[in-house]
């Protein structure tokens, strides 16, 4: 996907391009960019270093304006307005228009000729439960369970270090990390993000482990088989849990789920389409057949035209 402006091309979270554009340090957004032989790449300060990019890191040109995106740490949208024809243009990457614990929610651009939408949950059955509830159902999760180890299954950027501070936060508890994580938490220090957490094979990571711990692992590894091999291990009951936003509708292998995502959901998908004023709406990250539907029988609140 591309935006053609000013005789640049601008690739749009991958490598095609006179220039390219992240929108974010996740991998599916950044491997495209990386495999490229093309380095000219505009980025946020904080996304060149969780992705560890190298390159010729341009400014931007006139007439280009990075947004919030609400997502993860760094996470930025690319509006560019035509020199010429004063057409509006805005590229999402994954945005959040509710604030989390880490990082405000997404501005929405208040006139848009042309959008390309994330639409990860653009589905009726994905509307999230409010932030704070889920944060607090972590939380009495965690103290009711303080006799047990914890394993929280959760993506090793952005969302294990949004469950570190709603840990540190809400339950006074400071978890263990994967050296991966670990290295992203650094990053989000750095950035000004206040966050507590012992990297597991170091000392202090050692001396937690004698007594009940929490611990934060990547997705795959949070299963009960694995709960079961950590409870033989420390002669101590484990319990494991997820945190997506998947958990609406996916079932796990795990005593519990939490629906924490750091993705809009449908209800504000819509309200970014008729927010922005959009008039001609495509998608990434799925169809948005849902979304699509609504603005062909105009249900929702735009002239929007579907390419």
């Amino acid at each position: 996907m591309q935006f053609s402006h000013n005789g640049l091309i601008i690739a749009l979270d991958n490598g095609n391009g006179d220039i390219s554009f992240i929108s974010h340090a996740h991998s599916d957004h950044v491997n495209g960019v990386k495999r490229s032989k093309k380095h000219s790449i505009i980025a946020s300060e904080e996304t060149i270093a969780l992705a560890n990019l190298a390159g010729e890191f341009v400014p931007l040109m006139r007439g280009a304006r990075l947004l919030n995106a609400g997502h993860i740490l760094g996470s930025r949208q690319l509006l560019v307005e035509d020199e010429q024809s004063g057409t509006v243009s805005v590229y999402t990457g994954d945005i959040s228009l509710s604030d989390n614990i880490i990082v405000k929610g997404c501005e929405v651009p208040t006139e848009c000729d042309k959008l390309v939408l994330d639409a990860t949950y653009a589905d009726p059955k994905y509307v999230f439960p409010s932030y704070d509830d889920v944060c607090s159902s972590i939380s009495k999760w965690v103290n009711d369970n303080r006799n047990c180890n914890l394993v929280i299954g959760a993506y090793d950027l952005g969302k294990a270090q949004e469950v570190v501070k709603i840990l540190n936060e809400y339950s006074k508890v400071v978890p263990l990390v994967t050296e991966k994580a670990a290295r992203f938490c650094d990053v989000y220090k750095k950035f000004g993000v206040k966050l507590d957490w012992f990297e597991v094979g170091t000392d202090e990571a050692e001396k937690a482990m004698r007594d009940s711990f929490v611990a934060i692992v990547p997705m795959r590894k949070a299963t009960r088989y694995f709960c079961r091999r950590l409870s033989e291990a420390f002669g101590r009951k484990t319990l494991c849990a997820v945190a997506t936003g998947w958990a609406l509708t996916h079932r796990f292998d795990t005593d519990t789920a939490f629906p924490l995502s750091d993705h809009a959901d449908f209800n504000d998908l819509k309200r970014y389409v008729e927010e922005s004023g959009v008039k001609e709406l495509s998608f990434i990250q799925g169809e948005g057949n849902h979304l699509r539907s609504l603005v062909e029988k105009k249900l929702i609140t735009t002239s929007a035209t579907i390419v």
